[in-house]
């Protein structure tokens, strides 16, 4: 088909509206607020749904319902969705190609402090010497999303009658944990297969870890610094803890691995403990994340990480008779597709055409790719642009190149996957 033979052209004529399309993006302040319990993604949304409707969407725009998700394993409770709605953009096909659902989430992290970012974080800035545009956002995932978009509307801008479904999903409180591609799957949204433009750096992941948080608290004894000995330290009895788990995280790296992705880690993100250097904490509390692989059951995990802190406490005097209390705040499930799905194929042709490689790989961290693909029963594969070592960091930067090629990978996604009539 002579569109497809041009598709480089066709990005290439539509490089300005692009990367107008991604300052847009990054100029709305979309964060969530305490872990997604509350979220600002409403003004990007409407925006979104604008840019889908000039280009002949049926759009659906609706809030999650919590009643509604607390039946699915992987719901986030407690979150509020007033005035935080997802975008849905339905094109219809004529019948004849593949469906497929392109997803990605509007929310962002915190910026944290403003005063650290070298650019404002919601300026979209074109920086290193013109290769880059910095702002929150950029790589997790404006840009991805972004870049689907432009996809759809360049696809639309050809004038060409789709085969197959597009289901266009912009999502809200991914970083939460995921309830609004959780509302999509219960919505009723399907297709043949669905793509989820996390940075990947283009590479193509069909797999990613599960991560579970818990919290640890230990108990002292207070008393001033001079009498140690008649205290009991608090930090002290969570780093035993510590370092029992350090034990087993390299017990795991030796006997638990998957050809995709790093083996399970723990680490202690947050510690706090004490009110002051002179005096014997009585108490201490820290947070943990756990990562796991695809074949690990949640239930298993779990088990082992109790089993080693019991042990410790076991051969305690102190943590015997006053043993560690143990919260379990979140499980985002692992999962894995297939590798051989024919949509794999179709996207290491796409991105060996844009990018001049094709690489199968996983996700060390987590992604909505386990809720469409698990719960939805959607085989999932997720590909977008940008470094993940850039995601949450200050200055985050996506390299306009990569974001240019991404829209070539999913425009050429859209003409071999869905297909377009008179496209052979």
């Amino acid at each position: 088909m002579q569109q497809a033979a041009n598709v480089v052209r066709l990005v290439e004529e539509n490089e300005a509206q692009a990367i107008h399309l991604l300052k847009r993006l990054i100029a709305f302040d979309s964060q969530v607020i305490e872990q997604g319990r509350q979220g600002r993604e409403s003004l990007v949304q409407e925006y979104i749904a604008g840019e889908l409707r000039a280009v002949g969407a049926k759009v659906d725009m609706f809030e999650p319902e919590n009643t509604r998700l607390e039946q699915y394993p992987d719901f986030n409770p407690e979150h509020d969705y007033t005035g935080r709605p997802n975008v849905v953009g339905v094109f219809e096909g004529s019948g004849g190609g593949c469906s497929l659902i392109l997803n990605g989430h509007a929310d962002t992290v915190s910026p944290g402090d403003i005063a650290l970012w070298k650019y404002h974080p919601h300026s979209g800035t074109i920086t290193t010497g013109g290769q880059g545009i910095t702002g929150l956002g950029a790589v997790d995932m404006k840009g991805g999303l972004a870049a689907m978009l432009m996809a759809v509307k360049i696809a639309k801008g050809m004038k060409l009658r789709l085969k197959g479904d597009i289901i266009f999903q912009s999502v809200v409180d991914e970083e939460g944990g995921g309830n609004g591609t959780l509302a999509c799957v219960d919505r009723g949204y399907k297709a043949d297969a669905a793509i989820i433009a996390e940075p990947t750096g283009l590479e193509i992941a069909c797999a990613h870890r599960g991560a579970m948080h818990l919290r640890i608290r230990t108990r002292g004894i207070s008393t001033h610094a001079s009498m140690k000995s008649k205290g009991v330290n608090a930090v002290e009895k969570m780093v035993e803890l510590m370092r029992a788990l350090a034990s087993l995280e390299r017990e795991w790296s030796v006997v638990k691995k998957h050809p995709l992705l790093p083996s399970p880690t723990i680490s202690f993100c947050q510690l706090n403990g004490g009110n002051g250097a002179s005096i014997i904490p009585a108490e201490c509390e820290a947070k943990v994340n756990i990562k796991y692989l695809p074949a690990e059951r949640t239930e298993d995990v779990r088990a082992e990480i109790e089993k080693r802190i019991n042990a410790i406490a076991g051969v305690n005097p102190w943590l015997r008779d006053n043993p560690p209390e143990l919260e379990w705040l979140l499980n985002t499930s692992p999962y894995e597709a297939s590798t051989a799905h024919p949509l794999v194929k179709v996207l290491k042709e796409a991105v060996k055409m844009a990018a001049g490689r094709e690489v199968i790989t996983g996700l060390p961290s987590g992604a909505d790719a386990r809720i469409l693909n698990n719960t939805g029963g959607i085989p999932t594969f997720i590909c977008g642009p940008g470094e993940l070592a850039q995601a949450h960091h200050i200055d985050e930067t996506l390299p306009l190149k990569e974001y240019l090629q991404a829209i070539e990978v999913y425009l050429r996604v859209i003409m071999n996957w869905v297909g377009c009539e008179g496209a052979h």
